[in-house]
């Protein structure tokens, strides 16, 4: 959980806020909203692309966004390259720390 400010009156989701009013915001489910996506604990490299949640917006934009895309773009091809036969070993655990809820442990078999 974190907080921030209204910088303008606003309504969101049937409630209102005046500017200056602090706001507690909260990653309850972030990329893994059933609400969204199709099977979201389940990895689907093949699902379609929607906006995600895992980089932040506007101001609280992460300024390594690309980087890890980049990244992804590159090393993937090459491990699948190297590893055609790649599968999950066993369902992935989570991590549950404060507001971060990324991937604690992911055991693959060739």
């Amino acid at each position: 959980m974190f907080t921030r400010w209204a910088y303008d009156e606003i309504d969101v989701m049937g409630h209102r806020f005046q500017r200056g009013d602090q706001v507690g915001l909260l990653l309850g489910a972030a990329n893994r909203d059933p609400g969204v996506w199709d099977r979201p604990a389940k990895f689907l490299p093949t699902r379609p692309v929607k906006p995600h949640a895992s980089f932040g917006a506007g101001l609280h934009f992460c300024v390594g966004a690309p980087l890890a895309r980049l990244e992804l773009q590159i090393a993937l091809p090459i491990l699948f390259h190297h590893r055609p036969g790649l599968q999950i070993a066993e369902p992935p655990t989570y991590a549950d720390v404060y507001h971060f809820h990324g991937l604690s442990r992911l055991r693959l078999k060739t």
